[in-house]
């Protein structure tokens, strides 16, 4: 069964700062260097989807260029607080790694959905341009690693 990759978006400008929300210079260099280390890992992912709000259309373009990406594009569902579950019925039929960039409390909604069935249950402590690979097998999935900013050197 392909790999999922789960991204929180990159760190942002606050509404006040940036009605637009993009990402700070700081957002910027953290997820070029993750999407460096996992370009060194050999990881390779042919579609990004994200939400359609800027922060996260840009951590997907940035993740694109080092990862091979020829696919990306905004899709509904991936909105802070829209259902999960929406996402756990699309993931079950794919055919090829696919990466999704959203937001938190969704991004973490999911996980817990798709690991233990529950979205209340927090599984996993996302971070921005932080990128969690998880793996399915017979329609169950499990954690394959989780590479954040921290973890990886400049």
């Amino acid at each position: 069964m392909p790999s999922l990759y789960l991204v929180q978006h990159g760190k942002s400008f606050s509404e006040e700062q940036d009605p637009e929300r993009r990402l700070t210079p700081e957002g910027v260099d953290e997820t070029e260097r993750v999407a460096r280390y996992l370009a060194s890992l050999g990881v390779r992912v042919y579609e990004i989807i994200h939400s359609g709000k800027t922060r996260a259309r840009q951590t997907a373009e940035i993740l694109a260029r080092y990862l091979g990406a020829s696919r990306v594009y905004a899709s509904d569902g991936l909105n802070p607080n829209d259902d999960p579950g929406v996402w756990v019925g699309r993931v079950k039929s794919l055919t090829s790694d696919l990466m999704i960039v959203g937001h938190l409390p969704h991004l973490s909604r999911l996980v817990s959905l798709l690991l233990v069935g529950n979205p209340e249950v927090k599984v996993v402590e996302f971070r921005y341009s932080g990128v969690l690979k998880l793996v399915g097998s017979g329609g169950s999935w499990s954690i394959a690693w989780y590479i954040t900013p921290d973890v990886v050197r400049a």
